[in-house]
Protein backbone atom coordinates (compact mmCIF):
# COMPACT_ATOMS: atom_id res chain seq x y z
CA UNK A 1 0.00 0.00 0.00
CA UNK A 2 1.12 3.55 -0.63
CA UNK A 3 2.24 5.86 2.16
CA UNK A 4 -0.35 8.06 3.84
CA UNK A 5 0.03 11.15 6.03
CA UNK A 6 -2.55 10.98 8.83
CA UNK A 7 -4.78 13.84 9.86
CA UNK A 8 -3.47 16.64 12.08
CA UNK A 9 -5.14 15.19 15.14
CA UNK A 10 -3.66 11.75 14.63
CA UNK A 11 -0.25 13.24 13.87
CA UNK A 12 -0.26 15.16 17.15
CA UNK A 13 -1.40 12.01 18.94
CA UNK A 14 1.49 10.02 17.46
CA UNK A 15 3.96 12.70 18.52
CA UNK A 16 2.54 12.55 22.03
CA UNK A 17 2.93 8.76 22.14
CA UNK A 18 6.48 9.08 20.76
CA UNK A 19 7.30 11.48 23.56
CA UNK A 20 6.05 8.92 26.07
CA UNK A 21 8.22 6.28 24.43
CA UNK A 22 11.24 8.55 24.73
CA UNK A 23 10.42 8.99 28.40
CA UNK A 24 10.59 5.24 28.95
CA UNK A 25 13.94 4.99 27.19
CA UNK A 26 15.46 8.06 28.77
CA UNK A 27 14.81 6.94 32.33
CA UNK A 28 15.92 3.32 31.78
CA UNK A 29 19.62 3.99 32.40
CA UNK A 30 18.90 5.53 35.77
CA UNK A 31 16.67 2.72 37.02
CA UNK A 32 17.84 -0.34 38.97
CA UNK A 33 17.93 -3.57 36.99
CA UNK A 34 17.51 -7.09 38.39
CA UNK A 35 18.88 -9.78 36.06
CA UNK A 36 17.17 -13.17 36.28
CA UNK A 37 18.93 -15.82 34.23
CA UNK A 38 16.44 -18.60 35.07
CA UNK A 39 13.53 -19.33 37.36
CA UNK A 40 9.75 -19.47 37.53
CA UNK A 41 6.83 -17.21 38.43
CA UNK A 42 7.92 -17.05 42.07
CA UNK A 43 11.40 -15.89 41.10
CA UNK A 44 10.01 -13.26 38.72
CA UNK A 45 7.53 -11.97 41.31
CA UNK A 46 10.28 -11.86 43.95
CA UNK A 47 12.51 -9.91 41.59
CA UNK A 48 9.74 -7.36 41.01
CA UNK A 49 9.13 -7.10 44.75
CA UNK A 50 12.85 -6.48 45.36
CA UNK A 51 12.83 -3.28 43.30
CA UNK A 52 12.63 0.02 45.20
CA UNK A 53 9.40 1.99 45.53
CA UNK A 54 10.41 4.12 42.53
CA UNK A 55 10.40 1.01 40.31
CA UNK A 56 12.97 -0.52 37.99
CA UNK A 57 13.59 -3.31 35.51
CA UNK A 58 13.44 -7.10 35.76
CA UNK A 59 15.43 -8.52 32.86
CA UNK A 60 14.86 -12.19 32.06
CA UNK A 61 17.49 -14.31 30.40
CA UNK A 62 17.10 -16.70 27.51
CA UNK A 63 15.19 -19.88 28.26
CA UNK A 64 11.82 -21.06 29.54
CA UNK A 65 10.23 -19.75 32.75
CA UNK A 66 7.46 -22.01 34.08
CA UNK A 67 4.40 -20.09 35.30
CA UNK A 68 2.14 -21.64 37.96
CA UNK A 69 0.68 -18.38 39.28
CA UNK A 70 0.20 -15.10 37.39
CA UNK A 71 2.90 -12.47 37.38
CA UNK A 72 0.99 -9.48 38.76
CA UNK A 73 2.56 -6.07 38.14
CA UNK A 74 0.50 -3.70 40.28
CA UNK A 75 3.24 -1.18 41.07
CA UNK A 76 4.13 1.91 39.08
CA UNK A 77 7.35 2.22 37.11
CA UNK A 78 8.07 -1.49 36.53
CA UNK A 79 9.49 -2.95 33.34
CA UNK A 80 9.54 -6.69 32.64
CA UNK A 81 11.65 -7.56 29.63
CA UNK A 82 13.23 -10.57 28.07
CA UNK A 83 15.56 -11.28 25.20
CA UNK A 84 13.04 -11.48 22.42
CA UNK A 85 12.01 -14.91 21.10
CA UNK A 86 14.63 -16.58 23.32
CA UNK A 87 12.63 -15.74 26.49
CA UNK A 88 9.52 -17.86 27.02
CA UNK A 89 6.89 -17.61 29.78
CA UNK A 90 5.19 -21.02 29.65
CA UNK A 91 2.01 -21.69 31.61
CA UNK A 92 2.17 -24.93 33.59
CA UNK A 93 -0.37 -27.69 33.04
CA UNK A 94 -3.64 -27.05 34.91
CA UNK A 95 -2.39 -23.73 36.25
CA UNK A 96 -5.67 -22.21 34.97
CA UNK A 97 -4.54 -18.61 35.39
CA UNK A 98 -3.49 -15.61 33.34
CA UNK A 99 0.22 -15.35 32.64
CA UNK A 100 0.82 -11.60 33.16
CA UNK A 101 -1.55 -9.11 34.83
CA UNK A 102 -0.70 -5.42 34.52
CA UNK A 103 -2.76 -3.75 37.23
CA UNK A 104 -4.75 -5.00 40.18
CA UNK A 105 -5.94 -8.61 40.21
CA UNK A 106 -8.84 -7.54 42.46
CA UNK A 107 -12.25 -6.59 41.08
CA UNK A 108 -12.99 -3.75 41.31
CA UNK A 109 -9.40 -2.67 40.79
CA UNK A 110 -8.05 -1.00 43.91
CA UNK A 111 -5.98 1.72 42.16
CA UNK A 112 -4.83 2.96 38.77
CA UNK A 113 -1.31 1.76 37.87
CA UNK A 114 1.02 3.73 35.60
CA UNK A 115 4.24 3.55 33.61
CA UNK A 116 4.58 -0.22 33.29
CA UNK A 117 6.11 -1.99 30.31
CA UNK A 118 6.34 -5.61 29.16
CA UNK A 119 8.79 -6.14 26.32
CA UNK A 120 10.72 -8.62 24.23
CA UNK A 121 9.32 -12.00 25.25
CA UNK A 122 7.01 -14.86 24.25
CA UNK A 123 3.98 -16.03 26.25
CA UNK A 124 2.61 -19.54 25.70
CA UNK A 125 -0.70 -20.27 27.45
CA UNK A 126 -0.43 -24.04 26.95
CA UNK A 127 -4.15 -24.11 26.16
CA UNK A 128 -4.50 -27.84 25.66
CA UNK A 129 -3.48 -28.50 29.27
CA UNK A 130 -5.82 -25.94 30.90
CA UNK A 131 -9.31 -26.93 32.02
CA UNK A 132 -11.19 -23.62 32.53
CA UNK A 133 -11.25 -20.17 30.95
CA UNK A 134 -11.18 -18.17 34.17
CA UNK A 135 -8.74 -17.95 37.05
CA UNK A 136 -9.48 -20.58 39.66
CA UNK A 137 -12.77 -21.94 38.39
CA UNK A 138 -16.07 -21.12 36.65
CA UNK A 139 -16.14 -17.57 35.31
CA UNK A 140 -17.50 -14.64 37.33
CA UNK A 141 -18.40 -16.55 40.49
CA UNK A 142 -16.02 -14.73 42.82
CA UNK A 143 -13.12 -12.29 42.87
CA UNK A 144 -10.30 -14.02 40.96
CA UNK A 145 -12.65 -15.84 38.61
CA UNK A 146 -13.47 -12.42 37.12
CA UNK A 147 -10.02 -12.67 35.51
CA UNK A 148 -9.88 -14.53 32.21
CA UNK A 149 -6.84 -16.67 31.55
CA UNK A 150 -5.28 -14.36 28.96
CA UNK A 151 -1.67 -14.04 27.94
CA UNK A 152 -1.56 -10.42 29.15
CA UNK A 153 -4.41 -8.70 30.98
CA UNK A 154 -4.17 -4.92 31.40
CA UNK A 155 -6.70 -3.45 33.82
CA UNK A 156 -7.05 -0.06 35.44
CA UNK A 157 -3.86 1.25 33.85
CA UNK A 158 -2.38 4.35 32.19
CA UNK A 159 0.81 4.97 30.18
CA UNK A 160 1.54 1.31 29.52
CA UNK A 161 3.88 -0.13 26.88
CA UNK A 162 3.67 -3.66 25.43
CA UNK A 163 6.41 -4.06 22.82
CA UNK A 164 7.67 -6.94 20.69
CA UNK A 165 5.66 -9.63 22.45
CA UNK A 166 4.15 -12.90 21.19
CA UNK A 167 1.05 -14.32 22.90
CA UNK A 168 -0.12 -17.74 21.78
CA UNK A 169 -2.21 -20.76 22.78
CA UNK A 170 -4.03 -19.10 25.69
CA UNK A 171 -7.25 -20.49 27.15
CA UNK A 172 -8.90 -17.10 26.68
CA UNK A 173 -7.49 -14.04 24.84
CA UNK A 174 -4.01 -13.10 23.74
CA UNK A 175 -3.95 -9.53 25.12
CA UNK A 176 -6.99 -7.98 26.85
CA UNK A 177 -7.48 -4.41 28.13
CA UNK A 178 -10.28 -3.69 30.63
CA UNK A 179 -11.45 -1.73 33.68
CA UNK A 180 -10.46 1.67 32.23
CA UNK A 181 -7.20 1.88 30.31
CA UNK A 182 -5.70 5.07 28.86
CA UNK A 183 -2.64 5.80 26.77
CA UNK A 184 -1.67 2.18 26.31
CA UNK A 185 0.77 1.53 23.48
CA UNK A 186 1.05 -1.92 21.96
CA UNK A 187 3.80 -2.14 19.36
CA UNK A 188 4.94 -5.26 17.54
CA UNK A 189 2.45 -7.84 18.85
CA UNK A 190 1.91 -11.27 17.34
CA UNK A 191 -1.13 -13.00 18.85
CA UNK A 192 -2.17 -16.38 17.51
CA UNK A 193 -3.89 -19.68 18.23
CA UNK A 194 -5.76 -18.32 21.25
CA UNK A 195 -9.12 -19.76 22.33
CA UNK A 196 -10.85 -16.42 21.86
CA UNK A 197 -9.60 -13.07 20.49
CA UNK A 198 -6.10 -12.06 19.52
CA UNK A 199 -6.53 -8.56 21.02
CA UNK A 200 -9.58 -7.35 22.95
CA UNK A 201 -10.10 -3.91 24.47
CA UNK A 202 -12.88 -2.66 26.72
CA UNK A 203 -13.14 0.75 28.42
CA UNK A 204 -10.04 1.84 26.52
CA UNK A 205 -9.29 5.31 25.19
CA UNK A 206 -6.51 7.44 23.68
CA UNK A 207 -4.33 4.39 23.03
CA UNK A 208 -2.35 3.17 20.01
CA UNK A 209 -1.91 -0.30 18.55
CA UNK A 210 0.68 -0.63 15.78
CA UNK A 211 2.58 -3.39 13.96
CA UNK A 212 0.18 -6.15 14.97
CA UNK A 213 -0.14 -9.62 13.46
CA UNK A 214 -3.28 -11.37 14.73
CA UNK A 215 -3.88 -14.73 13.10
CA UNK A 216 -5.45 -18.16 13.60
CA UNK A 217 -7.31 -17.15 16.76
CA UNK A 218 -10.50 -19.11 17.30
CA UNK A 219 -12.67 -16.00 17.65
CA UNK A 220 -11.91 -12.50 16.34
CA UNK A 221 -8.59 -10.97 15.51
CA UNK A 222 -9.63 -7.66 17.16
CA UNK A 223 -12.57 -7.32 19.56
CA UNK A 224 -13.64 -3.82 20.70
CA UNK A 225 -16.82 -4.29 22.66
CA UNK A 226 -17.30 -1.62 25.32
CA UNK A 227 -16.31 2.08 25.44
CA UNK A 228 -13.49 1.82 22.94
CA UNK A 229 -12.98 5.48 22.05
CA UNK A 230 -10.42 7.71 20.28
CA UNK A 231 -7.85 5.02 19.63
CA UNK A 232 -5.42 4.54 16.73
CA UNK A 233 -4.78 1.17 15.06
CA UNK A 234 -2.30 0.95 12.18
CA UNK A 235 0.07 -1.27 10.22
CA UNK A 236 -1.74 -4.40 11.33
CA UNK A 237 -3.28 -7.57 9.97
CA UNK A 238 -6.04 -9.93 11.09
CA UNK A 239 -5.89 -13.07 8.95
CA UNK A 240 -7.40 -16.56 9.23
CA UNK A 241 -9.24 -15.92 12.50
CA UNK A 242 -12.32 -17.97 13.34
CA UNK A 243 -14.90 -15.17 13.29
CA UNK A 244 -14.27 -11.50 12.44
CA UNK A 245 -11.16 -9.62 11.55
CA UNK A 246 -12.57 -6.74 13.64
CA UNK A 247 -15.62 -7.03 15.92
CA UNK A 248 -16.89 -3.66 17.21
CA UNK A 249 -19.65 -2.40 19.50
CA UNK A 250 -19.78 0.80 21.55
CA UNK A 251 -16.76 2.20 19.70
CA UNK A 252 -16.49 5.92 18.85
CA UNK A 253 -13.94 8.07 17.05
CA UNK A 254 -11.31 5.44 16.29
CA UNK A 255 -8.93 5.49 13.31
CA UNK A 256 -7.73 2.38 11.46
CA UNK A 257 -4.97 2.72 8.86
CA UNK A 258 -2.94 0.45 6.62
CA UNK A 259 -4.50 -2.84 7.63
CA UNK A 260 -5.20 -6.22 6.05
CA UNK A 261 -8.33 -8.17 7.04
CA UNK A 262 -8.27 -11.41 5.08
CA UNK A 263 -9.66 -14.95 5.11
CA UNK A 264 -11.50 -14.65 8.42
CA UNK A 265 -14.31 -17.10 9.21
CA UNK A 266 -17.10 -14.51 9.22
CA UNK A 267 -16.92 -10.77 8.41
CA UNK A 268 -13.84 -8.69 7.81
CA UNK A 269 -15.45 -5.94 9.94
CA UNK A 270 -18.64 -6.32 11.99
CA UNK A 271 -20.14 -3.21 13.65
CA UNK A 272 -23.20 -3.23 15.90
CA UNK A 273 -24.74 -1.82 19.04
CA UNK A 274 -25.42 -3.71 22.25
CA UNK A 275 -29.17 -4.06 21.88
CA UNK A 276 -29.93 -3.99 25.61
CA UNK A 277 -27.86 -0.85 26.30
CA UNK A 278 -28.87 2.44 24.63
CA UNK A 279 -26.08 4.63 23.24
CA UNK A 280 -23.69 1.81 22.40
CA UNK A 281 -23.55 2.18 18.62
CA UNK A 282 -20.32 2.39 16.61
CA UNK A 283 -19.95 5.97 15.35
CA UNK A 284 -17.39 8.25 13.73
CA UNK A 285 -14.86 5.50 13.05
CA UNK A 286 -12.51 5.95 10.07
CA UNK A 287 -10.84 3.25 8.00
CA UNK A 288 -8.05 4.37 5.67
CA UNK A 289 -6.19 2.16 3.22
CA UNK A 290 -7.59 -1.06 4.63
CA UNK A 291 -7.72 -4.20 2.46
CA UNK A 292 -10.71 -6.44 3.23
CA UNK A 293 -10.78 -9.57 1.11
CA UNK A 294 -11.57 -13.30 1.06
CA UNK A 295 -13.55 -13.26 4.31
CA UNK A 296 -16.19 -15.99 4.38
CA UNK A 297 -19.17 -13.71 5.05
CA UNK A 298 -19.42 -9.97 4.36
CA UNK A 299 -16.41 -7.78 3.88
CA UNK A 300 -18.06 -5.15 6.09
CA UNK A 301 -21.35 -5.63 7.92
CA UNK A 302 -22.90 -2.68 9.80
CA UNK A 303 -25.67 -4.44 11.63
CA UNK A 304 -27.64 -1.64 13.32
CA UNK A 305 -29.06 1.58 11.88
CA UNK A 306 -27.73 3.50 14.91
CA UNK A 307 -24.13 2.91 13.74
CA UNK A 308 -23.72 6.04 11.63
CA UNK A 309 -21.14 8.39 10.18
CA UNK A 310 -18.41 5.78 9.78
CA UNK A 311 -16.07 6.22 6.83
CA UNK A 312 -13.94 4.26 4.37
CA UNK A 313 -11.15 6.11 2.58
CA UNK A 314 -9.05 4.49 -0.13
CA UNK A 315 -10.00 1.00 1.02
CA UNK A 316 -10.09 -2.15 -1.09
CA UNK A 317 -13.10 -4.34 -0.27
CA UNK A 318 -13.43 -7.22 -2.69
CA UNK A 319 -13.78 -10.96 -3.10
CA UNK A 320 -15.61 -11.71 0.14
CA UNK A 321 -18.08 -14.58 0.51
CA UNK A 322 -21.15 -12.37 1.04
CA UNK A 323 -21.68 -8.76 0.01
CA UNK A 324 -18.51 -6.77 0.18
CA UNK A 325 -20.35 -3.98 2.02
CA UNK A 326 -23.62 -4.77 3.80
CA UNK A 327 -25.53 -2.04 5.67
CA UNK A 328 -28.65 -2.05 7.83
CA UNK A 329 -29.72 1.38 6.54
CA UNK A 330 -28.79 4.16 4.14
CA UNK A 331 -26.26 6.80 5.15
CA UNK A 332 -24.30 4.67 7.60
CA UNK A 333 -21.04 4.64 5.69
CA UNK A 334 -19.24 7.41 3.86
CA UNK A 335 -17.09 6.02 1.07
CA UNK A 336 -14.28 8.36 0.02
CA UNK A 337 -12.62 7.55 -3.29
CA UNK A 338 -15.18 4.80 -3.78
CA UNK A 339 -14.28 1.15 -3.75
CA UNK A 340 -15.40 -0.96 -6.69
CA UNK A 341 -18.02 -2.92 -4.78
CA UNK A 342 -21.78 -2.92 -4.49
CA UNK A 343 -23.33 -1.74 -1.23
CA UNK A 344 -26.17 -3.98 -0.01
CA UNK A 345 -28.84 -3.09 2.54
CA UNK A 346 -29.94 -6.00 4.74
CA UNK A 347 -32.17 -6.01 7.82
CA UNK A 348 -30.30 -6.33 11.15
CA UNK A 349 -29.61 -9.75 12.61
CA UNK A 350 -29.05 -10.72 16.20
CA UNK A 351 -25.56 -9.65 17.43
Amino acid sequence: MSAFIPSHRIFVFILTMAALATGFAATDQARPVVHLAAGDDRAISAAIASLPESGGVVELGAGSFLINQPIVIDRDGIELRGRGPDTLLFLAARANCPVVVVGSSSTPTHRMVRHISVRELVIDGNREEQTVECYGGPCDERNLSLLRNNGITIRGAEDILIENVVTRRTRSGGVVLEKTCRRVRIIGLESCDNEFDGLAAYETEDSSFTRLNLHHNQSAGFSFDWRFNRNYIADASAVDNGSQGIFMRDSIGNTFERMILRSNGEQGIFMAETRTIPGTACRYNKFRMVTITANKAHGIRINDASCTVNALERCLVTGNGGEDISLADFGQLEVIQPVNTEVAFVQPVSS
